[in-house]
């Protein structure tokens, strides 16, 4: 991934398949994501998660903690590290409180990209964890403000 400049195109495959797996585990039927409209929707959100989290994470990283790297790097990183979201799947057998749920998740998610940060553009643990909370929740206050707004 640091070296492979085509690592980035890698990252998108597994952002798509984590997506597909998620929506699976949470309930989808294979005969409704077999639909075109389905599966164009599904990916569509997960690779919008994908790029709106790296940037966000980029941003919050190379100007207010003087990280460096380029914004590719970013989004291999937050792609290799997507497939930990899968977590939210077994969370949901264990627990029974969405909310848990979604930390539970979004928390291994968040290990794992500081530790990137960290390991790939030389950020100190604690910027880099600052980095990748800091893009989660831009991410989450993005999802809501979009999804308020309603397009008939």
């Amino acid at each position: 991934m640091d070296f492979n400049d085509r690592a980035t195109g890698d990252a998108a495959i597994l952002v798509a398949i984590t997506q597909v797996l998620l929506a699976l585990g949470t309930g989808v039927s294979i005969g409704r994501l077999l639909n075109p409209v389905n599966l164009v929707s599904v990916l569509i959100s997960g690779l919008f998660f994908w790029v709106i989290y790296s940037g966000a994470t980029y941003v919050i990283s190379r100007f207010l903690l003087d990280g460096h790297g380029t914004y590719a790097i970013y989004l291999r990183i937050t792609g290799f590290a997507y497939p930990t979201l899968l977590l939210l799947i077994a969370a949901n057998i264990f627990l029974d409180n969405f909310l848990l749920i979604l930390i539970a998740g979004a928390a291994w998610f968040v290990v794992i990209v500081a530790n990137g940060l960290n390991y790939t553009v030389d950020l100190p643990i604690q910027k880099a964890f600052l980095a990748a909370v800091g893009g989660y929740v831009a991410i989450t206050i993005i999802q809501a403000i979009l999804s308020s707004v309603r397009i008939f």
